[in-house]
């Protein structure tokens, strides 16, 4: 197994900031979780809860592809924006105005065009827009009736803001 030492600081830095998780990570250079773990933390990078939560509570939904399993689609734009809008929608205190900037133009395109955003681990571009439907509501995202939410904190952040 490759050793830490193969995750360079600056990059290590990127992909926290970019909410990938210590597991996504460690798969993507072949290394220890508690290893990322260990050094994140001597670096300062200090997991936010509620960077935690949104991103947990999307794994309840979709399993996003990183690039050690063959595609990268945890870092898109879609992905990132996504991600921003709903620690903002969770009261997150810690994001930048350039992050709250591009969540809410990327909600407004949602809202602007009728969409919603949906995953797809077997399409190329992985994220993908789609004609929002009567059983979406205000759901910035696809969720299956059928799949509860992880909590209700997570599901009213799904929605489409009220502005």
């Amino acid at each position: 197994m490759p050793t830490i030492s193969a995750l360079p600081d600056a990059r290590l830095v990127n992909l926290f900031h970019s909410g990938w998780s210590d597991r996504q990570i460690a798969e993507e250079y072949g290394i220890s979780v508690q290893a990322v773990s260990k050094r994140r933390m001597k670096m300062g990078l200090v997991r936010k809860r509620i960077a935690k939560e949104v991103s947990d509570s999307l794994a309840v939904r979709w399993d996003i592809l990183t690039p050690a399993r063959g595609k990268a689609h945890y870092s898109e734009h879609s992905a990132r924006a996504l991600k921003i809008y709903l620690r903002m929608r969770m009261g997150d205190t810690a994001l930048s105005e350039q992050q709250k900037t591009m969540a809410k133009a990327w909600v407004q395109e949602l809202i602007d065009r009728h969409q919603v955003l949906c995953y797809d681990p077997d399409r190329d571009e992985g994220w993908y827009y789609r004609p929002r439907r009567p059983q979406d509501g205000k759901r910035v995202i696809d969720w299956p009736a059928d799949l509860p939410y992880p909590s209700e904190g997570f599901k009213r952040a799904l929605d489409l803001p009220d502005w």
